[in-house]
């Protein structure tokens, strides 16, 4: 029943699979921390969904494996990249293939890296994945790092075979086999997959935590990443406090619409953040009353942030270019680029430094944090801004799962016994 029903929901069309998913991910997923209470209506998808999604995920991992079986292809596989995806989404995109590779016989071949027109960039400019990260890290991670071999784009149009949606990537006799980016299909299967296996489910973030680390930054952007706090940043507490937008939102047009999360509001707030609230974050955290706090925002001259600095005193820092990363970058690149690969660059540096840091607090529904938390090696000092309440449900959300389960269905067997 459960596989007819998979096979049903992949060949629904891309705004019905997109509905289902919100369903089964907004809702049960992330909500089903907290089952008793509940009606005898909501249980059902309250149980079913984490197991549907997880079946999903691995089913179409199965079919990957099913089509490349018979093949000896030495082919590509690649995608577009989608108009709205800045670099930690492209960094998604590039995480989520090294770890699902629908065609495993093939290497994957990155579309290159979009520089969008912002931060004083004039006008978006796609550049080699290899000018930010190193080759050998990609190399292992499955990337062809020739970028030679399809340096004529006649040539390579004419070996390319497009497909809409990501199930629709199979095996075949083209050289190059594209995802198309106007259905967002193999976005959204990266982006649930990730925030899914990366952090929800059990058992699965290992390999996700394993192929992030194997991104290791070029020798210029890895000279800009040691030349920030040196001192400070092996000792500090990273923040990175996503005010506005969320880009975690799935399709939500305001980051505070709360009514596809009528539960997640309570384990990861998003709004209504205070100076206080965030103080007693770093106070959750600290060591001691004296380690630094080295804060990214997209807004400091918001009020909480400004309430947050205040309560610091000369523990907050901020993170600003220096020389050393601006030479490196000019020592690399022509001199007319130093501009706007230091604007497109710092971000990449500021999550950078914050992996690196002895502790780290971060924005669960950001990208930026969710890249900077799955990299970090001190796992243990990871956390999202929450409450210590909080911390706790969300730390403990299979076992009140499957004591909440237990609990119910007991009650209902029970109840079932008597009314005989």
């Amino acid at each position: 029943m459960l596989v007819g029903y998979i096979e049903a929901w992949k060949d629904l069309p891309g705004k019905s699979r997109r509905t289902l998913t919100d369903i089964c991910f907004h809702r049960p997923l992330d909500l089903g921390v907290i089952i008793v209470g509940v009606n005898s209506r909501s249980y059902c998808p309250v149980v079913l969904c984490p197991v549907l999604v997880s079946a999903i995920a691995i089913y179409v991992e199965h079919i990957g494996q099913r089509n490349t079986a018979s093949t000896t292809s030495v082919g590509t596989q690649r995608w577009e990249t989608p108009d709205f995806a800045y670099f930690n989404n492209q960094f998604i995109l590039h995480l989520a293939a090294a770890v699902h590779n629908p065609l495993p016989s093939r290497k994957l071949l990155s579309p290159g890296i979009t520089c969008p027109a912002i931060r004083g960039v004039q006008e978006a400019t796609v550049i080699p994945v290899t000018d930010v990260f190193d080759e050998h890290g990609l190399q292992s991670l499955g990337y062809e790092t020739d970028l030679q071999r399809w340096s004529d784009p006649a040539a390579k149009a004419a070996a390319t075979k497009r497909v809409d949606y990501y199930t629709n990537i199979v095996e075949g006799p083209s050289q190059i086999i594209e995802a198309k980016a106007r259905t967002e299909s193999y976005w959204q299967w990266s982006a649930v997959r990730f925030v899914l296996e990366g952090f929800v489910l059990p058992w699965t973030p290992n390999r996700w935590r394993s192929a992030a680390r194997r991104f290791q930054l070029t020798r210029p952007l890895q000279q800009c990443v040691d030349s920030v706090l040196p001192d400070l940043v092996p000792h500090a507490i990273a923040m990175h406090l996503r005010m506005w937008p969320s880009d975690l939102s799935f399709g939500q047009h305001d980051a505070c619409y709360r009514g596809q999360v009528p539960v997640l509001k309570h384990i990861f707030s998003k709004c209504d953040w205070t100076g206080s609230y965030l103080y007693n974050n770093v106070l959750r955290v600290q060591k001691s009353d004296t380690q630094p706090v080295i804060i990214a925002t997209d807004d400091k001259e918001h009020p909480a942030i400004v309430d947050l600095v205040r309560r610091l005193g000369h523990r907050a820092y901020f993170m600003e270019m220096t020389a050393a990363c601006t030479a490196a970058i000019q020592d690399a690149h022509p001199s007319n680029e130093t501009q706007w690969r230091s604007a497109t660059y710092w971000p990449i540096v500021e999550a950078a430094v914050m992996v690196r840091t002895e502790s780290f607090i971060g924005s669960f529904w950001s990208t930026f944090s969710q890249l900077i938390a799955i990299r970090r090696h001190r796992i243990h000092r990871t956390f999202f801004v929450q409450n210590r309440l909080q911390e706790f449900v969300w730390d403990n959300r299979w076992i009140i799962i499957l004591v909440s389960a237990g609990t119910l269905g007991s009650i209902i067997v029970r109840t079932s016994r008597r009314s005989r």
